[in-house]
């Protein structure tokens, strides 16, 4: 009894399956299994991969060192959304305001990555509207916070301004990665925009989330005769 009900009957019929060996000449029941797709094919196991186009390049390919560094910023970024979400579930705090933008802006980080692995190919278009949704979203944001300075340490802001500066750097790689395809003409510039622009919205969210946190913000001040690389 307790072995029933530890392991279901569709368990056990998955158990089965893979346990059964296939006999010379006997006909096996082909009705619908449970059987799980593998989650692997080899195929890349040489060094090579296919954009979504079907042209065969190696990994090192500049398509895929562009595809990967996308999909980096993309991960962090719904890392960010998915903590944040979780924390208001368990009342541990109030979601931010930008969580919803978040989501909006994986989803067009996806159509970027698509037009990268299209790239070898055709040309994909980035419609300038993406770019003007973050330049609103700054303007709107700006507004509540005081004028920036010209190097904000992410120590002070707290755990959420930090890891929205680190989505930051993530973003500028993405675009540096970006701008040999953009100089060869195969990939729209928009898309190099679109993240330029992208970086500057995640460093204005870092700000309002430390203000949210209300923790005041770590500013870097170089000497009389110095200068900083402005973030």
């Amino acid at each position: 009894m307790v072995f029933r009900r530890v392991l279901q009957i569709p368990q056990l019929n998955l158990i089965r399956f893979y346990s059964q060996q296939k006999e010379p000449g006997k006909q096996h029941n082909t009705q619908k299994t449970d059987e799980i797709p593998e989650s692997f094919s080899r195929f890349g196991d040489n060094g090579t991969s296919k954009t979504i186009d079907g042209n065969l390049l190696p990994k090192n390919n500049q398509i895929f060192n562009a595809i990967g560094a996308t999909e980096e910023l993309l991960s962090f970024i719904g890392k960010i959304e998915l903590k944040h979400r979780l924390a208001k579930e368990h009342g541990h705090e109030t979601e931010q305001l930008y969580t919803d933008k978040l989501k909006r802006i994986q989803t067009v980080i996806i159509d970027i990555s698509t037009a990268i692995s299209r790239s070898g190919t055709s040309k994909s278009v980035i419609p300038p509207i993406y770019t003007k949704e973050l330049e609103d979203w700054i303007h709107e944001y700006s507004k509540q916070l005081p004028p920036p300075e010209q190097y904000v340490i992410p120590v002070r802001g707290g755990v959420a301004s930090a890891s929205l500066h680190v989505a930051r750097s993530i973003c500028r790689k993405a675009e540096r990665v970006l701008v040999p395809l953009v100089g060869q003409g195969s990939l729209d510039k928009e898309a190099q925009i679109y993240l330029n622009r992208l970086s500057d919205f995640l460093f204005t969210i870092a700000r309002i989330a430390a203000k949210h946190d209300q923790r005041s913000e770590s500013i870097y001040i170089p000497k009389p005769d110095e200068k900083v690389q402005a973030q």
